[in-house]
């Protein structure tokens, strides 16, 4: 099971997922080439045969260590969150709520623009940042980030008033994980399913 998939709050669902950039492969392919080219110039005064040979070692070992690196990072929008896994073995993570973050910073170089790749910078509240490079597409991650804030926001504003109305002016305060409106005695939010801090007097 992916870990994305793996880390979902009940009722939680995934709206758009991203990929490193398939560019990541180019320095195997590059190696690969060499060693062809070396193969094909071979002749019986100039045997490049283990020149060839062990590029090709080199280039498979890249290869596997580059596909490893590439499917096991996983980039996600939710209707309530940002997720982002990278690595296997050592491996990074980042779980933020919608509401929690300030800002989605792309950078791009000529490259990056040319063949749609770039660096992302998750600024969080408080100040917080995170920064994953050669993620594909990332003007359509942070379009969607922006598109999902926005629809999770607007599921907020109209439930705020309604809930005041019904309980009689019972009174609210925000969840501080997923920023619901929930009862200020509650113990669990309804929304997350977190154990909330309890109000201090």
């Amino acid at each position: 099971m992916a870990y994305v998939d793996s880390q979902l709050l009940p009722g939680e669902q995934v709206i758009y997922r991203a990929h490193m950039s398939k560019l990541l492969f180019l320095p195997a392919i590059g190696v690969a080439a060499l060693a062809a080219t070396a193969a094909i110039f071979t002749t019986e005064v100039m045997n490049l045969w283990p020149l060839a040979a062990a590029l090709g070692a080199i280039a498979a070992v890249l290869f596997i260590g580059e596909l490893i690196l590439y499917t096991s990072s996983e980039y996600a929008v939710t209707d309530r969150r940002v997720i982002i896994k990278v690595g296997w073995i050592k491996r990074r993570t980042m779980e933020t709520m919608l509401g929690k973050i300030e800002a989605l910073g792309v950078e791009q170089g000529m490259l990056g623009r040319l063949f749609s790749y770039g660096t992302i910078t998750v600024t969080g509240t408080g100040g917080t940042q995170e920064t994953f490079d050669r993620i594909g597409a990332p003007l359509e991650f942070r379009k969607q980030v922006q598109a999902a804030a926005m629809a999770a926001e607007e599921r907020r504003a109209p439930a705020a008033p309604a809930i005041a109305e019904a309980g009689g002016g019972r009174e609210e305060r925000e969840c501080p994980f997923c920023a619901e409106r929930v009862l200020v005695k509650a113990k669990i939010c309804r929304f997350c399913g977190r154990e909330l801090p309890p109000v201090l007097p």
